[in-house]
């Protein structure tokens, strides 16, 4: 899940707030680790219902609302929550992520930018901020991004994927090779990373190494390894 859902500071705020409101979203945020979110949702309505100010369930209930494809009611509960509380970095974050949902990427870099100048170390904010900017053809604003988040400390290895494949968009063949390495070392079943990596030794005719990642990508599911195996070799 891309969403900060475990920011329960807002709870500590409004505890004082109706009782039962409190333990109903404390419900919803039990199911929401249960991986049930209909029932979170309905735990986060009756909490509002007991208590129109409820910040924290506002907050909680926007981001199931977006997993739920309900972004255009997300998005009212976190701007809720953002007009209460305006230096909330988290807010902005995931009201970025459900802008994009919505296919608004200009407000989405404006919410991960505003996000990241309230707490210059969220990571994540770098990272998807990275990938609207790609989104937008902006290699080097993505890239920039990309290079922030790793250097910050983010070790996934999607971010490393998306450097590669912009890396190797611009010809920068073995940054490209270096950064799908790393991102097989952080998760080894990624087969497109096998297969992106194959396709950059390629273009720089490392045959050998090239059919090695393919036939891994291949065994790891990924149907246009084994095109590229019949193609090439």
């Amino acid at each position: 899940m891309r969403y900060y859902t475990w920011i329960m500071l807002l709870s500590l705020f409004t505890s004082c707030t109706h009782h039962q409101a409190v333990e109903s979203n404390q419900r919803g945020m039990d199911y929401i680790t249960r991986e049930q979110p209909r029932k979170a949702l309905e735990e986060f309505n009756h909490a509002i219902s007991l208590d129109s100010d409820f910040l924290s369930a506002y907050y909680n209930r926007a981001i199931v609302r977006a997993n739920l494809k309900q972004n255009e009611e997300a998005l009212k509960d976190m701007n809720y929550v953002i007009a209460n509380v305006p230096d909330h970095a988290l807010a902005y974050y995931n009201r970025g992520i459900i802008h994009e949902n919505l296919g608004q990427p200009t407000q989405a870099i404006q919410d991960y930018s505003h996000a990241i100048n309230l707490q210059p170390d969220l990571l994540e904010a770098y990272h998807y901020r990275g990938i609207v900017r790609y989104g937008m053809k902006d290699l080097d604003g993505a890239l920039a991004d990309y290079n922030k988040a790793i250097s910050l400390g983010l070790k996934s290895s999607a971010v490393y994927f998306n450097r590669g494949v912009i890396f190797h968009q611009k010809g920068q063949l073995s940054d490209a090779i270096e950064s799908y390495s790393r991102s097989i070392e952080i998760d080894p079943s990624n087969a497109r990373a096998y297969y992106n990596r194959a396709i950059s030794k390629l273009v720089i005719d490392n045959y050998k190494e090239a059919l090695q990642d393919l036939e891994i990508s291949k065994r790891l599911g990924y149907s246009k390894a084994a095109e590229v195996i019949s193609q090439y070799y």
